[in-house]
């Protein structure tokens, strides 16, 4: 039986389709999908990755580093919003997310409206290993929103979405957040 409900082509006729599934895992409640294809072979690797994220909550150490990796993206863009001082209302939010999270909350719990994006990987012989993009919407980057990479169990990324896939090389995934000492 399938995870995902009302599947349809997207309405920029893109060759996409897009629907809802019942999300157990990060988020909890009715989540948005998109596959970036609309073949038999990307609904099935869909299912897949459906089942994998709706585990991510069993990984504590994947979870450990989202939260790591989300807490140095906060930090960061924080010091580059209140350093221009022309965007008071991205500063007046973060610092309400930082409240949350130094009263030890989640930081997922700040974000909002996920949707899962599925790719099948290019080399066919790949399509028997998970990856998806989580995107969100995010108090600290509102123009970007949030992205969260996972390929298998590793976490490959976690920054502004910048259109990057699972299937990227790792140079493709480089913050600057993540060298500095950003998790005050």
């Amino acid at each position: 039986m399938s995870e995902i409900r009302d599947l349809k082509p997207d309405i920029n006729e893109m060759g996409w389709l897009e629907g809802t599934f019942d999300s157990r895992s990060l988020f909890q409640g009715e989540m948005n999908i998109t596959i970036f294809d609309d073949s038999d072979e990307s609904r099935e690797y869909a299912e897949k990755c459906i089942e994998h994220y709706n585990n991510l909550n069993t990984n504590q150490k994947v979870l450990d580093e989202i939260q790591q990796k989300l807490s140095a993206f906060m930090f960061y863009m924080y010091d580059e919003w209140k350093a221009m001082e022309i965007y008071d209302d991205i500063v007046t939010d973060t610092e309400k997310t930082i409240e949350v999270y130094k009263s030890g909350k989640q930081l997922l719990s700040c974000l909002s409206h996920p949707r899962l994006y599925v790719e099948l990987p290019e080399e066919e012989d790949a399509a028997t290993e998970i990856g998806y993009c989580i995107e969100t919407e995010c108090p600290w980057e509102p123009e970007h929103q949030c992205s969260i990479i996972i390929r298998g169990d590793e976490l490959r990324y976690v920054g502004p979405s910048e259109g990057n896939t699972p299937w990227d090389d790792e140079e493709e995934y480089y913050c600057i957040w993540n060298d500095k000492d950003n998790g005050k």
